[in-house]
């Protein structure tokens, strides 16, 4: 049987507005089928807090990030907020039917969770598990993505490990989520009032399962033998496209660099 063949993608940490607006332009030229299907990692420089796509800002929010000085960033996708520092970052852009996939959204978050926690198993984590729950109602109004578990979500000792969303069109869809490899020093340092937590206590860490952290090209390795052993497919290194340059540059302008999208969802074209 041939396996399909999938871009992987790779690179230095970037700035929020230019993270997001590159996995858009990915699902963008993908449903104009410019694109493959991707994987692609990433990381956060400098550290930053996204919220879901639909999520209504905090009325002290604004205030605990600028105390922090922490980038504010709108995701496309749903969930909730999400401090983004000393962490690696996935995201899967491909057909909804797709046959990995299941064409439902619990197939795409299961095959994806079998991926990351095949890719997991040689760092010798033996708590990992996978969600079959969704949230209590109480939990789900909770604003941090790590505050509650739900379906097909990974989790270690009891705890989240990654928090994952997921934006879904007629053909296609987009899913990314946040491995937390160490808790962030900056938040650890700061003086931010304790009653507005930027991380929630069920969120645990790479680092506090296994004696060592990889490093990141390591991990980043055995997290593509994982994907590519649960999904049965081939990721080759590749580049972002001149096609998709040009809709990052135009979304970080309209949208992701718009205090209106940020703030209010909206956008110089009411994306």
């Amino acid at each position: 049987m041939i396996k399909s063949s999938w871009r992987l993608l790779t690179g230095p940490p970037q700035r929020a507005a230019f993270n997001m607006a590159v996995d858009e332009a990915i699902a963008i030229a993908f449903s104009e089928g410019k694109s493959p299907a991707t994987l692609r990692f990433y990381q956060w420089s400098p550290p930053c807090f996204s919220i879901g796509a639909f999520q209504k800002l905090h009325k002290d929010w604004i205030a605990a990030l600028e105390n922090q000085k922490l980038t504010l960033v709108r995701r496309l996708t749903g969930g909730r907020g999400v401090l983004h520092d000393n962490e690696l970052t996935y995201a899967i852009v491909a057909h909804v039917k797709n046959p990995l996939f299941s064409n439902t959204i619990k197939g795409t978050f299961q095959a994806v969770a079998n991926g990351i926690i095949t890719g997991l198993r040689p760092l010798g984590i033996k708590t990992l598990s996978i969600s079959q729950n969704r949230p209590a109602r109480s939990a789900a109004k909770n604003p941090l993505c790590f505050d509650a578990v739900s379906w097909h979500e990974i989790t270690a000792n009891g705890k989240k490990l990654i928090g994952s969303a997921q934006r879904r069109w007629s053909t296609h869809f987009l899913q990314h989520g946040s491995l937390i490899l160490k808790h962030s020093q900056a938040f650890i340092d700061s003086n931010c009032d304790p009653g507005f937590p930027l991380i929630s206590k069920n969120q645990i860490t790479l680092s506090e399962l296994i004696p060592e952290l990889p490093s990141d090209n390591t991990l980043i390795q055995h997290l593509k033998t994982g994907f590519e052993t649960a999904l049965g497919i081939n990721l080759c290194h590749g580049e972002i496209s001149n096609d998709e340059h040009n809709i990052i540059e135009r979304l970080i302008r309209e949208k992701y660099n718009n205090r209106n999208w940020t703030l209010y969802r909206q956008t110089t074209e009411q994306c």
